[in-house]
Formats: C-alpha cells, structure tokens, sequence
C-alpha cells in the first residue's frame, strides 16, 4: 500500500501564511517537498534553510482585492508554476475582533468588516483559484504538475456552535464552510476532473496568543478547551497543518470532497452558563 503524501513538488498557496496556524501550515508543506507561495499582510519569519528557500515565496496580498489576489496567483505561477491546492486559511481572526457581552453591542461596521474578509476574502480566493486552474486546462500548458488539485477552505468551531456576542465571526464560518464548501464541491468537479473541496474547522488551538488570553482571563482554558472537549486539550498548531495536508494528498483523501473535518480534541458545545451566573 502507498502511504506517500505525493504533495512533493506540487505548488501549494497558502493565504493567511504568517499567521500562528499559517506558519504551521507552510512548514508543513514544506517538510512535503512542496512548493509553497504564502500570500498574507504581514511578511513572515524567513524559512531556516536554504532547501525551503529554494521552495518557498512570500507575496503580500490582501485577500479582500480582487486585482491582488489575480496579480499574485500569476505571480506565484511564473516562478513555482501551475497551482493545484490552494489552502484558504486568511482571514480576522477572532482573538483580534472586538467581542462584545451580546449582539445589541455590535456595530453594522463590524458586522461588515467580518463578512468582507472572512466570507467576501474567502469568495474572491476560491474564485480566483478556480480561474487558475481553468486557464492552466484551457491552455493545455504544465497539465503534468498538476497533482492533488483542490481547495482547502480553513473554518472554525464557531461556526458550528456559535459565540454569543460575535456573531459576526461565527456566521461568517458558518457560511464558507458550509453554503460555500456544499456549492464548490458540487462546481469544482465540473472545472477540473477529480478537483476535490474540503474544509477543516479548528478548536481553541494553542497558539502563542491563546495562552495569552488564558493567562488573562481565568477560566479560559477550562471552559473552551477542557470541560468542553473528550481530549481535555486545546490543539496543537501541528495537528492543524497535519489535517490540511491530509485533505490535499489526493494519495491520502481522493475520494473525500465536500467535508467539513473537525480539529477541535471532540468539542461537544459550549458552556451555556458559568456557575458564576447560576
């Protein structure tokens, strides 16, 4: 049985690739033998060697342009080549939108922000993706590179069990990873045979920032990522990025699209009350 990833060589998008859980993502990558091309705001720490070096490129982008994210998968092509996965991590993370007590507190603003980015951000980089690989099959050039072509849209426990007061984060999540993911798989199919559309929707990972907030906030640990989950655990970035290069090895996950793959130590919702409020 062939247990290879086969992801060597292929070339990889990440967008959110200098975040906590982007530059996983990328290392991850990397350690397949892929070629990687982050796209994000923020410039990320240079990769350790000279052999990722030679594998890897930061683009700045932001994801809410359409002319940025056109101009920026051609630029990754010219040098790596045709892109066949493109991992759709950016995105506000929730940690650094401001959280309210209820709904009645937001502003239309926020509401807004969230959506352009986090849904809107998410469109637009799906969309671009898929005019990629249109253009490489109508064009009949560098068909031979193009293994494990599919879309990995990157969601969050949110949005499956909401967050009281951000709604704007939990809805947006709900929609790119489920309205969204349900329709792409059901069109990918259409642009490029075989082409597959899979999400993964992370718990409370143990972030850098995480920690900070647990260290803030008392409770915080308890209630998100151990009275709550099986695994008693938040998640380690590293199981992140491991589940995403599962759902991209098309060795791996050929015959999963339309899935929604749960990183979350078995969430099983979220604590209504605290004993405090009782």
């Amino acid at each position: 049985m062939d247990l290879d990833l086969h992801l060597r060589d292929s070339h990889i998008v990440v967008t959110g690739g200098s975040g906590f859980i982007g530059s996983a993502v990328v290392a991850a990558f990397l350690s397949a033998g892929s070629h990687v091309t982050s796209l994000d705001l923020r410039e990320p720490p240079a990769p350790k060697t000279a052999t990722t070096t030679d594998r890897f490129q930061y683009i700045p982008c932001d994801i809410v342009s359409e002319t940025q994210l056109a101009t920026s998968f051609a630029t990754a092509a010219q040098r790596f080549g045709p892109i066949s996965t493109c991992i759709a991590l950016a995105g506000l993370d929730f940690s650094f939108i401001p959280h309210h007590d209820s709904l009645a507190d937001m502003s239309v603003e926020q509401w807004r922000r969230t959506h352009a980015v986090n849904v809107e951000g998410t469109f637009l980089t799906a969309r671009t993706w898929l005019r990629h690989i249109r253009d490489v099959k109508a064009k009949g050039e560098g068909l031979e590179e193009m293994r494990n072509v599919g879309l990995v849209i990157v969601g969050s426990e949110s949005g499956v069990f909401g967050v009281r007061g951000n709604a704007d984060y939990a809805a947006g999540k709900s929609a790119v990873q489920g309205g969204l993911l349900l329709s792409l798989a059901d069109d990918v199919v259409r642009i490029w045979p075989g082409a597959r559309v899979n999400a993964v929707a992370p718990g409370p990972v143990d972030t850098e920032q995480f920690r900070k907030e647990c260290a803030e906030a008392p409770g915080t640990l308890y209630y998100e990522a151990e009275a709550t989950t099986a695994l008693k655990k938040p998640i380690p970035p590293e199981s992140v990025a491991k589940t995403i290069l599962f759902l991209a090895s098309e060795n791996w996950s050929g015959s999963i699209t339309g899935q929604v793959l749960k990183v979350d130590s078995g969430k099983m919702g979220r604590v209504m009350w605290t004993k405090e409020e009782c």
